[in-house]
């Protein structure tokens, strides 16, 4: 397959997750109405040729976004996903949880753990090294999503242009910063696994694994703020199929734009 052949395929799956999620009314898929935006700018970057590396660009952005299409078969199949993927899946199946923290729980899954794990397979060895451009390129179209993501949550709850006027667009610091601290704790795990022998590589990633779990239980259980949360789902009145026509509106306005 060409570049663009292997963009297609994988956004061809996440699409399938946002139809299902559409027909299901799921918050499912939230998370996969954003991404497809990451492949969408990818995709149109690849035909404006304003990637240094495209075909390693297009690579990386396969087989990491391959990881997120294979936890979500591996739930709907009845299997086990990763730890943090179990979580975001099933906190879809429950009434609390906001739509920012859908968002988030997708985002520290696919981050935290796939990014790592996605990096050290395509560059294995001191081959980590020379995909950094490419690793911090998906990461950059990721956090360009954030801003247009924001907007339209006002959308979804009055309640969050609320935060905005009053905090000073607390949530949404609280996302850019997430995706910044997790970035860097994601390079430092692809470099580290992609030194590993097989046995260490697996014992590495069953430890990181563990700790994002932790980490996604935290952001469905987030202790003090959970009652400022709890505020906000009762304010986001659209069902999860029109919200998830918002942020595919809100995605797709920001790969115009890319």
């Amino acid at each position: 397959m060409t570049s663009i052949e292997d963009i297609d395929h994988v956004a061809a799956g996440m699409q399938a997750i946002v139809d299902t999620a559409r027909r299901r009314d799921s918050p499912v898929g939230y998370f996969a109405a954003m991404y497809l935006g990451v492949t969408g700018v990818v995709r149109k970057g690849l035909e404006d040729g304003s990637f240094t590396t495209p075909d390693r660009l297009a690579r990386l952005t396969r087989v990491f976004a391959q990881r997120y299409l294979d936890a979500w078969h591996a739930h709907e199949s009845g299997g086990t996903p990763s730890g943090p993927w179990g979580v975001a899946f099933s906190a879809a199946e429950q009434w609390r949880p906001t739509v920012l923290q859908h968002l988030l729980l997708g985002m520290n899954a696919h981050i935290n753990l796939d990014l790592g794990i996605a990096s050290a397979t395509v560059a294995p060895g001191l081959a980590i090294h020379d995909i950094r451009p490419d690793f911090d390129q998906i990461n950059h179209v990721l956090a360009g999503l954030v801003q247009g993501i924001q907007d339209e949550l006002n959308r979804v709850s009055p309640f969050y242009r609320f935060v905005d006027d009053v905090g000073g667009a607390v949530d949404r610091e609280v996302i850019n910063f997430s995706i910044s601290r997790a970035r860097a704790s994601a390079w430092r795990f692809a470099t580290e696994l992609a030194g590993d022998d097989v046995d260490a590589e697996g014992a590495r990633v069953s430890r990181r694994d563990l700790d994002v779990t932790r980490l996604a239980r935290d952001i469905v259980h987030p202790g003090l703020v959970a009652t400022g949360l709890f505020v906000v789902r009762l304010t986001e009145w659209r069902s999860p199929s029109d919200t998830i026509d918002i942020l595919s509106g809100a995605v797709h306005r920001a790969v115009v734009r890319a």
